[in-house]
């Protein structure tokens, strides 16, 4: 049933009952996540969060999702309602779980195992529950399960569909071994086997409890409420929104085989009380592993959807009713069957999500009710690598580390990204400690620590990552997996001028004097205070084994800025300066700051050197670009130029900074903006390190107002992309 038409919400129970019983539904969907980590002895889900839980109504629509990783659980309806028709009504049994880590089913990945129990009531299925763990190993021809060769599934780990891991409450021993024998790591997997069938438990024992207490037709109503409420909210949002187009795109610049080019788009388009996701233009699927199947393509726009457009929503199907999205066949975030799709959570659905943020960020910027909910680019890439090997005492070690969960986050419309906050899709990520690290495995950190200039600069500033470089450390050998993209491009983007974070980068220097530096007291702070063999830029993807002496570093994705680098109050150049956040060198070229020798920065100096930037940009403008037809209409959408870069009244449009009109309404010959095509270094010391293939050539597209020299807006462009001059042509009503 769909919500009332009318603006209030109506609950089929009284309200009071409502507040209560959504509420208590939330709760033991959290108690299900708490399950999980007291139950699992697997770091990835303990300590890295790397799960999460669900519940679910009769019909598989989702009522609530847990605060970990969103891309788990967001589009879990798929895989409900794909049981549901594979095992047939009939067959569906109380006291029944069910395993599944088939793509094409619903599930992530082949790691990202889900194991999915249906709840009765006197022989009638009043709801579901769900979890999904990332498994260390699965099985498949690597360890970790990740194929970086592979060129099809059948390369990949095994896949299960529907398995009935438990029956009439009991686990099923035979079908348990039959899922473990795959796996080098048996132990662990089965400890989170056996913690997805606990809180599984947990959330039937609550909602069972509820029901004895407050009856099943309460109950019913109360799950049809949760629904019909966050699709009021969301209406309501959507129609106070105004109507537009916005487009974000995002790339991937590895397939596992080689530094081939993929692209994301999205077009986001409101109209009233219901907007559209269309992703045409998509890549086609690859070769190698960076593919997902279909819900992996709604996975990551739901994990950009919810957090955007419902900070104050529930996030559940209700909201999703009113969200309509066209992904076509055959693209790297629908691949037909049977592509490599190993490493596609973290690849094209992530992309999927970055394209999607960057879209519903500038129709948030286009509302002047809603600015300040805007986002620059947040953790542009999933950044993981496997490690496995042996020890000195010949113990065999095996897991995945992280550092996407210390990435920069966006900058807001209102202040500056927080700096190692972690992923966009996992609102409660967290991070291993490295104690518990260097505890369990045979490594030794040289550091973690804040990345200097990796924050998109911007007049608000985007959030830093964290650095980590680490040895070996009692083990001579160890084999090392990393997996993210990024490298020759960044895709944290930023808003309103603000300029792209810093990309990701995998660093190795084999060979080092680490032993005798640290023998000698020394503790080094860099790859330049190592003695060793010249220091590799990896690429994106990679599989390697590493020894003793040799020193491997992930610098993770910064957040994107909003705004104009130079239009930055200089007190917060001073604290970043002071904090190690920015250098000297990069507060100069980017916010245009003159330092003084005790850090300060001279206020009268620096004014002088803006207005020489403002008058650089004029002086290097290449083009006059004019506005598309019918622009000088009142504005409604975005213009692809956020709002407070781009002005509207009475049908004119101006700059936000000097406020002189740019449309053509009052003189169509007048330019519109002018263009400066610039090297991407130019953005920051840690965009584009590694070049990679010709094919990844990309350049920094800056949009200047022609009158002040204010930076509009700025893109990253591939030198041979042949669509529109600048995205907004595409953006116009």
């Amino acid at each position: 049933m769909s919500a009332n038409s009318d603006e209030r919400f109506h609950p089929r129970n009284d309200y009071v009952t409502f507040e209560v019983l959504r509420h208590r539904l939330w709760q033991i969907n959290d108690e299900q996540g708490k399950t999980i980590v007291n139950v699992s002895g697997s770091p990835v889900a303990t300590e890295g969060n790397d799960f999460n839980v669900a519940l679910l109504n009769a019909e598989g629509e989702v009522v609530a999702v847990g605060p970990y990783v969103i891309a788990h659980v967001s589009a879990i309806s798929v895989i409900v309602q794909n049981a549901i028709s594979l095992l047939g009504e009939g067959n569906i049994r109380d006291g029944d779980m069910y395993l599944t880590n088939d793509p094409w089913m619903g599930a992530a990945h082949q790691n990202d195992v889900c194991v999915i129990q249906p709840i009765f009531w006197r022989e009638k299925r009043i709801a579901w529950t769900a979890s999904v763990i990332h498994q260390v190993d699965v099985g498949g021809p690597r360890p970790g399960s990740w194929n970086p060769l592979a060129r099809s599934v059948f390369d990949e780990a095994p896949r299960y569909r529907m398995l009935r891991v438990v029956s009439n409450w009991t686990l099923q021993p035979e079908v348990a071994a039959t899922y473990l024998t795959n796996s080098r790591l048996p132990d662990l997997v089965e400890l989170d086997l056996r913690a997805q069938i606990a809180c599984a438990n947990v959330a039937r024992s609550r909602l069972i409890e509820l029901i004895e207490r407050y009856g099943i037709e309460t109950m019913e109503n109360a799950l049809a409420d949760n629904l019909d409420f966050a699709e009021t909210l969301f209406r309501k949002k959507l129609e106070e929104l105004p109507d537009g187009e916005a487009f974000g795109e995002d790339h991937m610049d590895h397939d596992g085989l080689s530094e081939e080019l993929y692209t994301i788009r999205c077009r986001a388009e409101k109209r009233g009380g219901r907007l559209l996701l269309d992703f045409s233009g998509t890549s086609p699927q690859a070769p190698g592993f960076i593919n997902t199947a279909y819900a992996g393509a709604l996975a990551g726009a739901y994990s950009a959807l919810f957090p955007y457009l419902c900070p104050d929503i529930p996030w559940n199907a209700g909201v999703l009713r009113l969200v309509d999205t066209k992904v076509e066949m055959g693209t790297v975030h629908n691949a037909r069957f049977p592509a490599p799709v190993g490493f596609g959570v973290v690849h094209a659905t992530h992309c999927t999500t970055n394209a999607t943020a960057l879209a519903l960020g500038k129709l948030l910027a286009a509302s002047e009710r809603y600015y300040e909910d805007a986002m620059a680019g947040w953790s542009g890439s999933v950044f993981v690598y496997n490690v496995f090997g042996t020890d000195d005492q010949n113990q065999a070690f095996a897991t995945m580390l992280l550092s996407s969960d210390v990435q920069g986050c966006g900058a807001r419309a209102f202040g500056d990204g927080f700096d190692v906050g972690g992923k966009l899709t996992a609102p409660q990520a967290n991070v291993a400690n490295i104690e518990s690290i260097e505890g369990n495995y045979p490594l030794l950190y040289l550091y973690r620590r804040r990345t200097l200039d990796s924050g998109g600069a911007g007049k608000w500033r985007g959030g830093v990552s964290g650095e980590a470089a680490f040895t070996l450390h009692h083990a001579t050998q160890m084999d090392i997996t990393p997996n993210t993209w990024g490298v020759s491009i960044s895709a944290t983007s930023g808003l309103n001028g603000g300029y792209p974070g810093g990309g990701a980068t995998v660093l190795l220097k084999r060979s080092t004097d680490i032993a005798d530096q640290w023998r000698d007291g020394n503790l080094p702070q860099s790859f330049d205070e190592l003695n060793g063999e010249p220091l590799e830029i990896l690429p994106a993807k990679c599989s390697f084994v590493m020894s003793s002496g040799d020193v491997f570093s992930s610098i993770p994705h910064g957040g994107g800025g909003i705004g104009d680098p130079i239009t930055r109050d200089p007190e917060r150049i001073e604290s970043d300066l002071a904090k190690r956040l920015v250098s000297l060198e990069w507060a100069r070229h980017l916010y245009g700051a003159v330092i003084n020798a005790d850090g300060s920065i001279d206020r009268d100096e620096t004014e002088v050197l803006r207005h020489e930037i403002r008058m650089q940009r004029l002086s290097e403008g290449i083009s006059r670009l004019q506005l598309p037809p019918g622009a000088g209409a009142p504005l409604e959408g975005n213009y692809g130029v956020p709002a407070g870069a781009l002005r509207e009244a009475n049908g004119w449009l101006y700059c936000g900074d000097c406020l002189q009109s740019i449309s053509p309404a009052a003189d169509p010959d007048k330019p519109y903006l002018l263009l400066r095509r610039r090297s991407l270094e130019a953005a920051g010391p840690l965009i584009g390190l590694r070049k990679g293939s010709g094919q990844l050539d990309f350049e920094l597209w800056e949009y200047i107002c022609p009158h002040c020299g204010a930076m509009l807006h700025v893109e990253q462009r591939h030198r041979q992309d042949t669509h529109d001059e600048p995205d907004f042509r595409r953006l116009a009503k």
